[in-house]
């Protein structure tokens, strides 16, 4: 009988020490000869390898240099460096602005040519699914498909292969999106991992792919091979009368505050794009190119039956054939019910030509009105006498409308925001190096190892927001890059604890606070199933502080927390651990967002006082160590210093002052000024920008957040204990945009709105 992932775990640390985590010697070391043919096992019953988790790194290696090297070119899109003399004792922060805007530039680029490249040598419109096919028996099993063996002639560029990257890190979104493009195919190819490990070298980190696949790439595209070389200057359609623009993609002229450093640009990579159509007159801004992106589904819907994005699967992420005959059986397809009563009239009121509907705040209000109106309900759903939307039903819709908040591309979500959240693992990864440590291979299956506990964590309890730390999360991101082997891994072990398949999602998007208690309860969880192990082998003042209160001085002690306690105390003997935050796999924040509420608004702010209660259990952790020391004799051990609580973040390579700054806490290399759509912010105040129409959300949503119950999983959120904030309900989990939340459902939840987009301007 095989023993369970945290039986083998227990094992294994009973009979030796853990690989180290921190060891690193000197490079340049040889990696490792890795096997990439060869698979863990069984889809339904295996993770990953050694060998795949190596090679993910590896990329994740070229990654950071990428944008280490890009950051660095002075005057790149002509965003020049900061005068000193200008700028004063703020110079080092404006340094790193630059910096970030010349990534969020480069990296608008590279989404842009990432979509061409889709559009060119990926999909396959004709193989979309009609509203029929999902009425078909045969659409259960859509991803069972043949897959797309890859050549490597057939590799791009390294900017393309990084948006596809986080794209993949996105698995309900992306299997959408591989389904309306007829890509599946693709889908179940996954990363190749082979052939991308043989294109960077060992040694320089290189990516360089062969001139046939360059020849290849720019012969398919029309598109160079280098991002650099492409035009300065986007090409693009004016909604209104479809003449063709060219538009600037950064003004890059960084003023005065700080704060408000590109607030005045206007080109397309910008905040505050602007232009104006010399033919008719229209002004484009990304607001009118979201409306313009809603018209052109409604116009496919309506033209070749194609359904609206968000309804390709059921609450729980799985495609599945819905039933026409019952109300309660076709709920994740209402969208497409409710397009077919008012498309033509949605169609005329956000004429580009009416000024009465240009923005998405706007296109929510008409929504709105149709879903409170009894006439258009009845025509919707005919064949009910009930005309307020049903649970499910409010999460279809909420869906749909999360793949318009903030993003006008053609895909499920703004990929430009993804491939910046997941620039801060990228970053961790590469400050720990494990690459260069003799132990890589060691440490690899023993993260795997831990992975699996933790998904049998996510499994487990649904609604619960489950919270990885940096090593699991690398296994986890590896397992999503093979999403054919994720699918059947997730349908066949949540199936197992629950009977209900659940295709665990991993949205990027969670409230900084949200995940701070998460990140403690999976502790906790972790050491019950493992009987005593630590899950953040770490001891930087943060982790300490997660692990006072379970275990904390008491009459009871269980076995596994006395075990527990031990391994925690010995940490601090260990020379491998450090209490540099930098240095350790705690937990993985790439997820974390700031969130504005009512009550940041009137002055109080989550982080201050999460901050407090923090630094009070941390101050009761080395208080309880002292004193064990003392009794025992021991001598002063190396514990993280007060100065640590306060320590500067570095930002692009300098120290900058961040209030609250502590490793759960969202990147303080993101600020939204920089992008076009803020990759770091979700609004909760019920009907700020982003939040979905009254009538689609409340308590009565059991199904929690877009994503579906157990699935919206923001940097390891299985579920929301009572609801979801940006999502909806309670009992649920946090998808598109959203996140977990115990109480009544954050984000306008039981009061109309939720989160998923960047509200009130006030970020």
């Amino acid at each position: 009988m095989k023993s369970s992932p945290f039986e083998k775990l227990t094992e294994d640390a009973a009979e030796v020490e853990p690989p180290s985590y921190g060891q690193i010697d000197e490079p340049p070391l040889v990696i490792p000869p890795l096997d990439l043919f060869k698979t863990a096992g069984p889809p339904v019953c295996s993770t990953v390898t050694q060998d795949q988790c190596i090679a993910h790194l590896k990329f994740l290696a070229a990654l950071a240099d990428l944008r280490d090297n890009l950051t660095n070119i002075k005057g790149l899109f002509n965003i020049n460096d900061p005068d000193p003399d200008v700028f004063g004792a703020t110079t080092h922060e404006a340094f790193a602005r630059v910096k970030e805007k010349r990534w969020a530039v480069y990296t608008a680029r590279a989404a842009d040519r990432y979509t061409t490249w889709w559009q060119k040598c990926i999909q396959s419109p004709r193989r979309c699914p009609k509203r029929r096919d999902l009425q078909d028996g045969s659409y259960d099993s859509i991803t069972e498909h043949k897959t797309f063996y890859w050549s490597p002639k057939a590799m791009p560029p390294l900017d393309i292969l990084m948006v596809w990257h986080a794209h993949m890190l996105n698995p309900r979104a992306f299997l959408e999106d591989c389904i309306r493009g007829g890509a599946m195919g693709f889908w179940t190819a996954g990363f190749p991992w082979e052939i991308i490990n043989s294109c960077i070298d060992d040694q320089t980190i290189e990516y360089n792919a062969g001139q046939a696949a360059v020849a290849r790439f720019q012969q398919k595209t029309g598109l160079p091979w280098d991002n650099l070389k492409c035009s300065s200057k986007k090409p693009l359609g004016c909604p209104s009368c479809k003449h063709e623009l060219s538009v600037p993609w950064t003004e890059a002229r960084m003023s005065y505050p700080l704060d408000e450093a590109f607030n005045n640009c206007r080109g397309f990579a910008d905040k505050n794009f602007q232009t104006t159509c010399p033919v008719c007159n229209f002004q484009v801004t990304h607001e009118s190119l979201k409306i313009e992106k809603f018209r052109k589904d409604v116009r496919a819907f309506w033209a070749s039956d194609v359904p609206m994005p968000g309804t390709f699967y059921d609450i729980r992420g799985v495609p599945k054939a819905v039933s026409v005959s019952s109300r309660k059986k076709r709920q994740s397809i209402f969208p497409n019910r409710l397009i077919k009563a008012i498309g033509t009239v949605l169609l005329s009121q956000t004429d580009p030509t009416d000024n009465d509907c240009r923005t998405m705040a706007a296109l929510r209000n008409r929504l709105q009105s149709s879903i409170m109106s009894r006439d258009i309900m009845r025509k919707v759903n005919p064949d009910s006498g009930f005309y307020s939307l049903w649970p499910e039903e409010k999460v279809a819709f909420r869906r749909m409308m999360a793949r318009y908040w903030d993003n006008h591309s053609p895909f499920a979500l703004d990929l430009v925001g993804a491939v910046i959240r997941q620039g801060t693992f990228v970053q961790k990864m590469d400050n720990i190096d494990w690459l260069h440590s003799p132990t890589v291979k060691a440490t690899m299956d023993r993260l795997i190892r831990k992975y699996e506990v933790f998904f049998q964590i996510m499994a487990q309890n649904p609604r619960n927001m489950a919270v990885p730390t940096l090593d699991v999360d690398l296994a986890w991101h590896t397992h999503q890059l093979s999403p054919s082997r994720y699918f059947d891994y997730s349908i066949f072990t949540t199936r197992q604890h629950t009977r209900v398949p659940n295709f665990i999602d991993h949205d990027d998007k969670v409230e900084e606070t949200k995940l701070s208690d998460g990140f403690e309860w999976t502790s906790k969880m972790y050491k019950k199933l493992t009987k005593g192990d630590i899950y953040s082998e770490c001891t930087c003042w943060y982790c300490e502080a997660i692990r006072a209160p379970d275990l904390s001085d008491g009459i009871f002690i269980s076995q596994s927390t006395s075990r527990a306690r031990e391994a925690a105390a010995n940490l601090h003997n260990r020379p491998d651990i450090s209490s540099n935050p930098d240095k350790n796999p705690h937990i993985s924040a790439h997820s974390a967002v700031p969130a504005e509420t009512k009550k940041t608004r009137s002055g109080f702010n989550p982080r201050y006082v999460k901050h407090l209660k923090l630094q009070s259990n941390y101050q009761k952790s080395r208080r309880r160590a002292e004193k064990r020391d003392r009794k025992q004799g021991n001598k002063e051990q190396d514990r993280a210093s007060d100065a640590s609580l306060h320590a500067l973040p570095m930002v692009y390579g300098y120290p900058i002052y961040v209030p609250c700054y502590a490793p759960y806490v969202a990147d303080p290399c993101v600020h939204s000024n920089a992008y076009a759509s803020n990759p770091g912010c979700m609004s909760f105040v019920s009907g700020a920008h982003g939040n979905c129409a009254v009538g689609t959300c409340g308590g009565s949503v059991a199904a929690g957040g877009c994503g579906g119950m157990g699935g919206g999983c923001g940097g390891g959120c299985a579920g929301g204990g009572g609801g979801a904030a940006g999502g909806c309900g309670s009992g649920g989990s946090a998808g598109c945009g959203g996140s977990s939340s115990g109480g009544g459902g954050g984000g306008g939840c039981g009061g109309g709105g939720g989160g998923g987009g960047c509200g009130g301007g006030g970020c």
